[in-house]
C-alpha cells in the first residue's frame, strides 16, 4: 500500500483542504457546462468553454513553470486559490444577473483558465515538498485519489443541487468550498529549494527546456500524456451533449456520465494502490496500454444506443484517463530535482492541457459539421495509432541503443 505520505502532518492538511475545495471545483465544472446548454445547446459552444479553460495552460504554463521556481510557493498556492474564489462569486453574479450568454461565460471559462495556468505548476510544486522525497510516489497517488473521490462526489452533489435546488445554489456551494483551503495553505510551511545563481526568465526557461528535450523518457512520456489528452480528454468534455442531446437524460444525467469516469477513476487509483510503486527510468506498462485503449473506447463512445453502456464506457474512459495521468506524472517527477519540479511539470502540464484544449475544440466542432459518432470515431482511432507508433518508434530506439 503506497500511503505512506499520509504519515506527514504538513501534506495530510494540504489534503484535506484540497480535497474540499475539489468537491467544488467539480460542482463548478457541472455547473459551467449546464449554464453552457441551457443557454445554447451547442456541443460546438461546450467545446469551446472547454478550450477557453484548458487552452491557456498550453501558453502561459511554462511562464508560470519558471515563476513557480522563483518565488514563495505558499503565497503563490494562496493567490490563486482567492482567485479561484472570486471567479466563483463573478460566476454567481453573472447567474443572478440573468447575464449567462456566450460571451459573459466564455470571459469565465478564460478567467478559470488563466488561473488554472498557475495554479497547476504551483500544485505540482508545492505538494513533493510538503513530504520526504521518498514519499514522492505515495503524494502523486494519494493526490490522484484525492482528484478522483471528488471527481466522482463532486459532480453527483453539483447535478443533485442543480436539479433540487437550482443553479443559484450549486454556484454558492462552490464558493463555500473554495475557501477553507485558503486558510489551510497558510499554515503550510514547504520545503525550499536549494539556493542557486540567479538568472533571467530566459535562462531559467531554457534550463527547464533543455533538460526535457534531453531526456527521452520525459519527452515520451509527455507525449504519451498529450495523445491520450486529445481523444480520451477531449471526449470527456462534451458529455452535456451525450447526457441531454442525445439521451435527454438533463443534469441529472450529466452528473451520472461525470460521476461515472470519476468511478472509473477511483478504480484505476486503487489499482496503483495496490500495484508496486513506479521505478525510476521506466514507464508504466499499464499506462502505455491504457493509453491506446481509452481512445478506442472514447470512438465507440459516439454509437451506442444504450444508456448504460456509455456510462460504462465513459467510466472506463476515467479508468484510462487515470491510469495514463498518474502514471506518466509518476514517471515524470520521480526524474526531477526540486529546484526543475515547477519548470519541467509545467511543460507537461502544457502538454496534457494543450490535447484536452484541442480535443475538445475538434470534438465539439466535428460533432456539430459530421456528427458526434463520426467526430469520436476519427479522433480515437487516429490518436491510438499516434500512440501505438511513438510506442514502436521508441521500442526500436532501446533496441539500438543497446547494441
Amino acid at each position: 500500500m503506497n500511503l505512506s505520505a499520509l504519515t506527514t502532518k504538513p501534506f495530510r492538511h494540504y489534503l484535506i483542504g484540497n480535497a474540499i475545495s475539489l468537491h467544488g471545483l467539480w460542482v463548478q465544472k457541472i455547473t459551467i457546462g449546464w449554464m453552457a446548454w441551457e443557454a445554447t445547446g451547442s456541443t460546438a459552444f461546450l467545446g469551446w468553454l472547454a478550450f477557453l479553460n484548458y487552452a491557456p495552460p498550453l501558453f502561459l504554463g511554462p511562464f508560470f513553470g519558471v515563476v513557480v521556481d522563483r518565488v514563495n510557493i505558499r503565497r503563490a498556492a494562496m493567490t490563486t486559490q482567492t482567485l479561484f474564489t472570486l471567479g466563483a462569486f463573478v460566476l454567481l453574479g453573472i447567474h443572478m444577473a440573468g447575464l449567462s450568454g456566450r460571451f459573459s461565460l466564455s470571459a469565465v471559462a478564460l478567467m478559470i483558465g488563466l488561473v488554472t495556468s498557475a495554479q497547476h505548476p504551483i500544485r505540482m510544486a508545492i505538494t513533493p515538498r510538503l513530504a520526504p522525497n521518498s514519499q514522492l510516489p505515495s503524494v502523486v497517488l494519494l493526490l490522484s485519489l484525492n482528484f478522483n473521490i471528488a471527481r466522482v462526489v463532486g459532480p453527483a452533489i453539483g447535478g443533485g443541487i442543480i436539479a433540487a435546488f437550482g443553479l443559484t445554489a450549486a454556484l454558492v456551494f462552490t464558493i463555500v468550498a473554495f475557501v477553507p483551503f485558503i486558510y489551510i495553505v497558510s499554515t503550510l510551511s514547504p520545503r525550499p529549494n536549494k539556493p542557486k545563481p540567479k538568472a533571467s526568465m530566459k535562462a531559467d526557461f531554457t534550463e527547464g527546456l533543455s533538460y526535457v528535450l534531453r531526456s527521452r523518457f520525459i519527452r515520451t512520456a509527455t507525449l504519451i500524456t498529450g495523445l491520450f489528452s486529445l481523444a480520451g480528454r477531449g471526449a470527456l468534455e462534451i458529455l452535456p451533449s451525450i447526457a441531454d442531446g442525445v439521451f435527454q437524460r438533463g443534469a441529472a444525467g450529466l452528473g451520472t456520465l461525470t460521476a461515472a469516469a470519476g468511478i472509473g477513476a477511483l478504480l484505476a487509483a486503487a489499482v496503483q494502490i495496490l500495484m508496486r510503486g513506479p521505478v525510476k527510468g521506466r514507464m508504466p506498462k499499464i499506462s502505455m496500454g491504457a493509453a491506446i485503449v481509452g481512445p478506442l473506447a472514447a470512438a465507440g463512445l459516439g454509437i451506442i444506443a444504450q444508456w448504460e453502456v456509455v456510462v460504462f464506457i465513459v467510466g472506463f474512459l476515467g479508468f484510462t484517463g487515470t491510469l495514463v495521468g498518474v502514471g506518466m506524472q509518476s514517471a515524470i517527477q520521480m526524474q526531477v530535482e526540486d529546484h526543475l519540479r515547477g519548470r519541467v511539470m509545467s511543460l507537461w502540464i502544457m502538454v496534457a492541457m494543450g490535447g484536452t484544449a484541442f480535443g475538445s475544440l475538434l470534438v465539439g466542432g466535428m460533432a456539430d459539421a459530421l456528427g458526434l459518432a463520426l467526430a469520436l470515431q476519427i479522433t480515437g482511432i487516429s490518436t491510438a495509432f499516434a500512440v501505438l507508433t511513438l510506442l514502436i518508434l521508441r521500442r526500436i530506439g532501446q533496441i539500438r541503443e543497446s547494441r
